[in-house]
């Protein structure tokens, strides 16, 4: 891989928080006094927090509905989410090799800079770029297209890494480079993601491939 730039989603590609973003849903439905619709958390994970609101609890803000939802996530940022096997390995090297370096995330900023502290990665990522900040997720490609600008990198050598199948076919749809990453919280097959990727780090690859 020729790689001078690199895009990182957090959650579910840097560290194994999705287990616990898909039950937060339903955890703060009930911490309300509402029952859980079906499948309400994969309506969350699959289309976002704004959207999961207007069919989940349209009648409370969303800005209070935010609140919840962060508050539940933290005792579990904090407390359960660990760095993904491999993941500091992939990091350093890049780094060795003078890869830039960013996040692209649909977590808030406040959030993702407590995270990446405590897990001891925020050194390797000169910037930080929300879907909240930048006012679209990443069904559109600003986020990235942001994130590259900042980074000062040729688009045919700056790749993207998700584990996310919409975020990834975002990349795909727009041209940009992206690497795939495993997570069994994305909702498709290993196969259909491989295929999809200019690249594809399954289960088994702990983040290792070969830079030019």
């Amino acid at each position: 891989m020729k790689i001078t730039g690199a895009i990182f989603d957090m959650d579910g590609t840097l560290i194994n928080s999705m287990d616990y973003w898909a039950i937060t849903a339903s955890e703060y439905l009930r911490s309300v006094g509402i029952e859980p619709p079906v499948d309400t958390d994969r309506d969350y994970l699959e289309n976002g927090m704004k959207s999961w609101h207007k069919n989940a609890c349209p009648n409370i803000p969303f800005e209070e509905v935010s609140r919840g939802i962060y508050s539940i996530m933290d005792k579990y940022y904090m407390s359960y989410v660990s760095v993904k096997e491999g993941v500091i390995e992939m990091l350093e090297k890049l780094k060795a090799h003078g890869v830039k370096m960013c996040l692209a995330t649909a977590t808030d900023r406040a959030m993702v800079e407590k995270v990446i502290k405590k897990l001891g990665i925020s050194e390797y990522f000169s910037g930080i770029f929300t879907s909240s900040e930048v006012g679209l997720g990443k069904r559109f490609p600003l986020i990235y297209e942001k994130s590259r600008e900042f980074l000062g990198t040729d688009k045919e050598t700056t790749y993207v890494f998700e584990d996310a199948i919409y975020a990834i076919n975002t990349c795909r749809t727009n041209g940009i480079k992206v690497v795939g990453v495993y997570d069994k919280n994305s909702f498709v097959s290993e196969e259909e993601l491989a295929s999809i990727c200019d690249y594809y780090l399954d289960k088994n690859s702990k983040y290792q491939f070969e830079i030019e």
